[in-house]
């Protein structure tokens, strides 16, 4: 009796650590199927992060959507270190970095409030980011999405498969 109490503690301990780990996940219908459309790059320089983007590829998440499919469509999370604070020049709009899909620069920007419903559903979701839904002209090709940092010459490339309609 005395060595078959600490087995039967251990088997409940590990029954209850498992069923809180594998069977109490909440995360939505939505956050699931935009997990693998979801990518982070970062631009390094003598190991500092320069800048951090992460893009969700929409066209696949909601293959459904006439505004998202028109054009290749990206949301678009992105920090850059040392930014203007003045708005007009932070984020895409800094002149030291530039946004190109397949050496391509984009057709249009939307900045995505803070308490849009599509940011709760989206995964890599942060208070420092800026975003933007980025649309891009339709391509037939693998999708390498680059953030360029012009003054040390610098790149962050995130390659995604192209969605099938």
């Amino acid at each position: 009796m005395k060595i078959g109490l600490p087995f039967v503690l251990i088997a409940f301990a590990l029954i209850g650590c498992g069923r809180s780990a594998f069977f109490d996940f909440t995360g939505s219908a939505a956050y699931a199927e935009a997990l693998p459309h979801t990518k982070r790059g970062e631009i390094v320089d003598r190991f500092e992060s320069k800048a951090l983007i992460s893009a969700s590829y929409l066209n696949a998440i909601y293959p459904d959507n006439k505004d998202y499919n028109a054009a290749e469509t990206f949301l678009i999370g992105l920090y850059i270190a040392n930014d203007f604070s003045a708005k007009e020049r932070a984020g895409l709009n800094n002149p030291n970095y530039s946004l190109a899909l397949n050496g391509e620069k984009y057709l249009n920007v939307e900045i995505v409030d803070k308490n849009s419903v599509l940011l709760k559903l989206m995964p890599l979701i942060n208070r420092w980011n800026k975003y933007y839904i980025v649309r891009f002209a339709k391509t037939s090709e693998t999708l390498n999405l680059t953030l360029y940092e012009s003054d040390a010459n610098l790149s962050a490339t995130i390659s995604f498969q192209k969605s099938t309609p």
